[in-house]
């Protein structure tokens, strides 16, 4: 990934570089059943919307998830490749359940309730933060649902979270329920450093210019 993309203003940074990269390179290697995506070239958005997401979160949290993508590593699991296969549990059951439960690590039960929860409340965040900025929310991922060309943030980050551990899940939620008793929840984190990225000053000024679209 080229380095003129990083962003590099503090230990943090250092911390969600080696994420992404080790990422970008899992992400290279992802097998599509149609051929190469156009986003697997797209260096600079994937980096944009991977450290809006990993900025969001604390150090602690980061160096837990950082643990699994070595453990992955180590044991020659591809995440980004186990991340789409488990979306495809809810976006084509049948195929899923023929060709692909069978070459993922298998979650348990109480893993399974971990990563509802943790969606779950993701959704949450999403609806709270769609009510105030509905034209910035509408230009991303659909909310819900399982239809469509577009997988919804629900499918997705379902997805994501079942390549988590139990240990990182668990940092997840606690970060997640600290922010909104911080008064501000990572839904409004994330889309703050997504909104920067694209060059406005602000959730609001992004939220009057994509009303004016």
């Amino acid at each position: 990934m080229r380095e003129e993309i990083k962003r590099k203003n503090n230990h943090k940074d250092e911390l969600i570089n080696r994420i992404i990269e080790a990422e970008w390179s899992m992400f290279d290697e992802v097998n599509n059943e149609g051929g190469r995506a156009a986003c697997q070239d797209d260096e600079w958005t994937f980096y944009a919307m991977r450290y809006s997401q990993h900025n969001a979160f604390s150090v602690e949290m980061l160096e837990s998830y950082e643990q699994d993508i070595m453990d992955a590593v180590q044991e020659g699991r591809n995440l980004l490749t186990e991340k789409y296969a488990y979306m495809m549990e809810y976006t084509d059951p049948a195929y899923f359940e023929k060709n692909l439960r069978k070459h993922l690590p298998q979650v348990s039960a109480g893993k399974e309730e971990i990563v509802a929860r943790a969606a779950n409340l993701s959704i949450k965040f999403q609806q709270d933060f769609e009510k105030k900025y509905p034209a910035f929310a509408k230009a991303g991922r659909p909310l819900t649902g399982t239809d469509g060309t577009d997988v919804s943030l629900h499918v997705y980050t379902l997805g994501e979270l079942k390549t988590y551990s139990v240990r990182t899940l668990e940092l997840y939620i606690r970060d997640m329920r600290e922010s909104e008793t911080n008064g501000e929840n990572i839904a409004f984190r994330i889309h703050r450093s997504t909104a920067l990225f694209y060059g406005y000053d602000s959730l609001d000024e992004a939220e009057r210019r994509l009303q004016n679209r």
